[in-house]
């Protein structure tokens, strides 16, 4: 016997009441291919200068399989130079070595990453959207229930 529904919710609910596990890796790798473009975007507005910086741009996976329905974006700590992201992305104070006294300067901020996501937020958002429905559209129909 089938079940009609009509949106979004209804079949999140529906499966979930079937005990259906929604948040899947199929769901996870949905995620990570829509999120490719903050990465390359904020890897072509990283500064240059900083050596490996942009390679370091990248997912977060230690945390993958307690993170199934998001993913993370930052700077792997495989890379020699990651600590300078956030000098960089939002800038420093003047400073001076406490044993030297050597002036280190200032960094202005050069925003990189934040950028990459509000410029690509739109064209993830409704990446997201329909993957997830085409995910709950099969999920339904093995499930018999009619959706869409």
């Amino acid at each position: 016997m089938s079940k009609q529904v009509e949106n979004i919710a209804e079949v999140i609910d529906s499966l979930k009441a079937m005990g259906v596990e929604i948040d899947n890796p199929e769901f996870q790798r949905m995620l990570k291919a829509q999120a490719l473009v903050i990465i390359q975007s904020a890897k072509n507005l990283a500064p240059k200068d900083s050596g490996d910086l942009a390679k370091s741009i990248g997912f977060i996976t230690g945390k993958d399989k307690d993170n199934k329905t998001k993913v993370l974006i930052g700077l792997r700590k495989e890379y020699y130079n990651n600590y300078l992201g956030p000098m960089f992305e939002y800038g420093t104070v003047a400073r001076i070595q406490e044993k030297t006294g050597r002036y280190t300067g200032i960094i202005e901020p050069r925003p990189f990453m934040r950028p990459a996501l509000d410029q690509n937020a739109g064209k993830v958002t409704d990446g997201i959207i329909n993957g997830v429905d085409k995910i709950l559209a099969k999920l339904a129909k093995k499930n018999n229930l009619i959706y869409k």
